[in-house]
């Protein structure tokens, strides 16, 4: 018989987040707490940045971006590249990135969190911890933005 070894993917619900300091597209160090609303943080995952999926991953968050900012969940997006890459990315998109993109170099926080195989989103509340969490699959962007909103408001409620 053969032994096989699970690893769940993603932080555990209820677990905190450390506060952790990376650079922006402008090579800006920015700690995660500093980014945090009143009403918490939708953190999210991803790989290279000109990956196609990637691309419609930030596409989707910027026109859905007014409806987590009017809730007072602002966005940041990790991305495992260099900051001059970010930066590249940010100063020819055709709309203004209105969310800080977090360069992960090495994508140790990526692999600390167990979010380096698949790309996703936690929902963290004020205080940083880990209020719910989507792993998504190459072949869809997101998860439905009813869901993420739900989401939110639940979060709200337990604030």
């Amino acid at each position: 018989m053969i032994a096989y070894e699970t690893v769940e993917l993603g932080p555990s619900i209820g677990s905190m987040i450390d506060n952790f300091i990376l650079p922006d597209h402008n090579n800006e160090l920015k700690a995660i707490s500093d980014l945090v609303g009143g009403s918490g943080l939708l953190l999210g995952f991803i790989g290279d940045i000109w990956q196609p999926t990637s691309v419609r991953r930030i596409l989707w968050l910027q026109r859905h971006l007014h409806k987590f900012a009017l809730m007072g969940t602002p966005i940041v997006l990790l991305v495992h590249d260099e900051p001059h890459t970010l930066y590249g990315f940010h100063s020819s998109s055709p709309l203004p990135v209105p969310f800080p993109l977090l360069a992960d170099r090495d994508g140790s926080v990526h692999a600390q969190y167990t979010m380096d195989r698949h790309p996703g989103l936690l929902l963290l509340s004020p205080d940083l911890l880990v209020h719910e969490k989507w792993l998504v699959p190459d072949d869809r962007v997101w998860p439905k933005i009813n869901e993420l909103m739900q989401a939110v408001e639940h979060l709200q409620n337990c604030v």
